[in-house]
Order: structure tokens, then C-alpha cells, then sequence
């Protein structure tokens, strides 16, 4: 006979050190709405001109209503503000936010003249980031004087499967991240848990064989790229530092032949 809640005993409990109770226990920290609020910040991106409620309600799976009420509070509070013609952006307040963030990454200062320096002998642009959810967040961005390097800066994003810089991560990242991170996937979408697994297995054969990964056309089919995963001096945070271009002008072989010592290099000394 199945036994209601009410009735359980003592024996039937789950015990405290048991995977679910650690989980239930977790789960009452959890504050949903602040989670809510929190994704939409986190929808907006630097291309956007600014979002409807109902654009972001759509990237983030709520309802309009919903939505609404967020937008309204962080409105008020300067996390957003809300252009003529109904549509939001990011606010001054969330820039506080950022720069605090960005203040604290000693590593950017140390890592600047070797990024620069890498940037004008291969004509390319040379970035750091660390990983944000199912992405790559650029903190630090170098390019040359070339008129054709990448556009790329401070809080552009790149995917964790496709691009370099995002399988250099999740070559470096611990067996219980890359579970978190494929077990996400999963809850999307059985196709962006293939693409992240293959991304990985790519990455490993890549580092296998090269010391970095590589995305050759596979972000985006007229760019190249290669990248190194790093923990950072003093610090605990991975992070992955990553060198692309054209493929009109930065080929494969000059990537793997001339660029890839360089960067591996610079890995180790931000490391050491």
C-alpha cells in the first residue's frame, strides 16, 4: 500500500545525505521570480537596439504578463530603460554591475600587452572570456590596425559548442561542469545537447593533437580561430584566451604554424 506524505515514518524518509535531499535542501534557496528577473537582464544582447515585452518574453519562455511586471520593476530600479516607441534597454545600473565585475579581473592588465602584441603580428583580433550559462562572454579584447580583423568587443558572445574559444573551455572544464553544462543542454533541445557533445569531443581531439581547439569556418563559415583554456594567476575561474580572423587573410596553416606556439605561450605565462 502506497503511503501518503502524512503517513510516512521515519524509515520511509529520504536520508539527509541522499543526492535528492541535497537537492530539496538547494531547491529552498532558490528564489524563482529573482531567477526570472535575472534572465531577463541576461536576454538582452549588444547588437540588440532594444526589446519589446514581448521579444522578451519570447527569449526567455514567459508569459507577456510576466514579463511586464519585471520590466516595470527593473525599470524603476535603472536596470532598464525604455525607449520611445515602448521598447527597453540595458540601464546605467546594470553597467555598474558589469564594471565592478570587470574591476576585479587583475588577469586583464597582466594578459593586455601580450594580447596586443600577438594581435599585431598575426593581423588578428586576440580575446579573452570565461563562460556565461551556454556561451562564451568576451573580457578582454585586443585587435590589430588590419582593416579586416573582427568586430568583435568587450561583452560579445560567442558559443561554447561552435567556436574555439568556447571548446577550449570545455576542454579545460571539470567532468561535473561539462555534465552541468550537457545536462542544460538537454533540457533545451535533444539537438543542442548533440551539438555541444560533439563540440567537446571535437575540442578534445583537437587538443589531443594540436595542444589547442580549433574552429575553422565552423562558427562562422568565412572565420578562423584557435584557442587555449587557462585558470588565471591567483584565481579559480577558467577562462580561455583565443586568436581569429578572416579566412580571407588568416588561413589554417598560419594559425597552426605561426599563431598557435604564440598563444599556447601566453596560456602558460597568464597560468604560471
Amino acid at each position: 500500500m502506497q503511503l501518503s506524505e502524512s503517513h510516512r515514518t521515519a524509515d520511509d524518509a529520504e536520508p539527509a545525505d541522499s543526492p535528492d535531499a541535497a537537492k530539496n535542501t538547494e531547491d529552498r534557496y532558490y528564489i524563482t521570480a529573482l531567477a526570472r528577473g535575472l534572465e531577463v537582464l541576461a536576454c538582452f544582447r549588444s547588437a540588440d537596439k532594444g526589446l519589446t515585452n514581448q521579444q522578451i518574453a519570447e527569449r526567455c519562455g514567459l508569459p507577456k504578463s510576466t514579463v511586464t511586471r519585471f520590466t516595470y520593476t527593473l525599470t524603476r530600479l535603472g536596470y532598464l530603460t525604455q525607449e520611445t516607441g515602448g521598447r527597453y534597454m540595458l540601464g546605467t545600473a546594470t553597467l555598474g554591475l558589469g564594471s565592478a565585475m570587470l574591476a576585479r579581473l587583475d588577469i586583464r592588465q597582466l594578459a593586455r600587452p601580450m594580447l596586443q602584441e600577438l594581435a599585431d603580428f598575426s593581423g588578428t583580433t586576440v580575446s579573452i572570456a570565461m563562460r556565461d550559462r551556454l556561451s562564451m562572454i568576451y573580457v578582454e579584447v585586443c585587435r590589430s590596425t588590419a582593416a579586416l580583423s573582427l568586430s568583435l568587443q568587450v561583452g560579445s558572445r560567442m558559443p561554447l559548442a561552435a567556436s574555439a574559444i568556447g571548446r577550449a573551455y570545455l576542454v579545460k572544464a571539470s567532468e561535473q561542469e561539462r555534465k552541468d553544462i550537457l545536462s542544460r543542454c538537454l533540457e533545451l533541445d535533444e539537438l543542442a545537447f548533440t551539438a555541444m557533445k560533439d563540440g567537446l569531443e571535437k575540442g578534445l581531439r583537437d587538443y589531443a593533437q594540436y595542444g589547442c581547439t580549433t574552429s575553422f569556418g565552423e562558427w562562422q563559415k568565412d572565420v578562423n580561430g584557435i584557442a587555449v583554456g587557462f585558470f588565471p594567476i591567483g584565481g579559480s575561474q577558467l577562462m580561455s584566451v583565443n586568436c581569429g580572423g578572416p579566412s580571407s587573410s588568416v588561413s589554417k596553416e598560419f594559425l597552426l604554424d605561426e599563431v598557435r606556439p604564440r598563444l599556447i605561450e601566453i596560456a602558460s605565462r597568464l597560468e604560471s
